[in-house]
């Protein structure tokens, strides 16, 4: 999926509910079930099978966030997240989002290491999110939060909201990613060589029971010749009561030196120097609220235009029961179909990638 930015998770802390308390609030999810995952097709090497007991459709996570408000309308907010993993007792292990900002009539700024705009579109707009086997998030590349970001997001205007952010190194430290390019690409321009750099614009339209998101991202490697990405993002949704559709397409272009997903293009999609990285990814689905119980379904291809015969669709679908507002049931499949020299396999960007055929199924919790 690759590089993008700012999550819309600064919606909930900006929401009416936070500004009405100026003390912590502490917030979270947990999330355990059993998995397996089985089978291969396509150019995968061999026909493994695992079972876990981990997170399955949701990533747990612990959070502190807060707002102030300092008087004439505006207000001071903070988000400190952090992953955990309940099934292995590492505890705060990563991190989530981490950002401070300033809030008014003129919009919102947030500033640290923010969730991805194009990560959260697909998450919005795909039926499972972006954590279980059945989302199509686990075939695509994707920084989930980019490093040493600022972001705005504008008021919302007749349903109409703008989001403009920039990374001056999504990775790391800036001028730490020297090594991650192609040295035969390098220009010898100082401290900065190396970083990777990113501009985003997201435009939002909610109203009503419609929404749309267009986004727009490049990225490039600074002091490197032909390291950039380009990527465009449309993704809608319409909720009609009885049935909820939703979809997704974008473009994804670059270089083989250009960082995608923490990889150099090259290595990691079997690229030769100079070779351009051009994929296509798309999807369909739908949920349907059936009182407790909801139900969902998923369609979706990731199409390689630089490498034949590489193509790969997925297909999920999942249910889940409500025992309160903040506690349900979960239980997803996915069936993963490679084309000849395709080697996706089933994931939830946790655990590790194995097998074609995915069915995991627990509880989880949000407090």
């Amino acid at each position: 999926m690759q590089k993008k930015l700012i999550a819309l998770a600064v919606a909930a802390v900006t929401s009416g509910a936070a500004f009405a308390q100026t003390n912590v609030t502490i917030y979270g999810n947990v999330d355990m079930g059993v998995m397996f995952r089985q089978g291969n097709n396509g150019a995968l090497g061999n026909d493994r099978s695992q079972y876990d007991v981990q997170s399955g459709a949701s990533q747990s996570h612990i959070g502190f966030k807060g707002v102030e408000d300092l008087g004439n309308g505006l207000k001071a907010l903070f988000d400190l997240q952090y992953r955990i993993s309940p099934d292995t007792n590492t505890g705060l292990a990563t991190a989530g989002h981490q950002y401070v900002g300033l809030t008014g009539g003129f919009g919102t700024v947030v500033a640290g290491y923010l969730d991805g705009i194009r990560y959260g579109i697909y998450g919005k707009y795909g039926p499972f999110g972006n954590n279980s086997i059945a989302s199509l998030t686990s075939m695509t590349t994707q920084y989930d939060r980019a490093a040493n970001a600022i972001a705005y997001i504008s008021p919302s205007f007749s349903g109409f909201t703008v989001i403009l952010a920039t990374a001056t190194n999504t990775q790391g430290a800036e001028g730490s990613l020297n090594s991650a390019h192609s040295l035969a690409t390098r220009k010898p321009d100082g401290g900065n060589t190396g970083d990777d750099r990113l501009l985003s614009v997201n435009l939002i339209y909610a109203k009503g029971p419609l929404s749309i998101d267009l986004d727009y991202e490049t990225t490039r490697a600074v002091g490197y010749d032909n390291d950039r990405e380009y990527v465009a993002t449309a993704g809608a949704s319409y909720d009609f009561g009885m049935v909820k559709v939703s979809g997704l397409y974008d473009v994804i272009k670059g270089n083989a030196n250009a960082l995608i997903g923490g990889n150099v293009a090259g290595p990691a999609f079997g690229l030769a120097a100079g070779q351009k990285y051009d994929r296509r990814n798309w999807f369909v689905g739908a949920s349907v609220p059936l009182g407790k119980f909801s139900v969902m379904g998923m369609f979706g291809q990731v199409k390689d235009k630089t490498l034949s015969d590489a193509d790969a669709w997925k297909l999920g679908v999942g249910a889940r029961y409500a025992l309160s507002k903040r506690t349900e049931l979960y239980a997803d499949y996915a069936h993963i179909k490679n084309d000849t020299n395709g080697k996706y396999s089933i994931g939830n960007n946790i655990g590790t990638s194995i097998g074609v055929n995915g069915l995991a199924m627990g509880v989880k919790h949000s407090f």
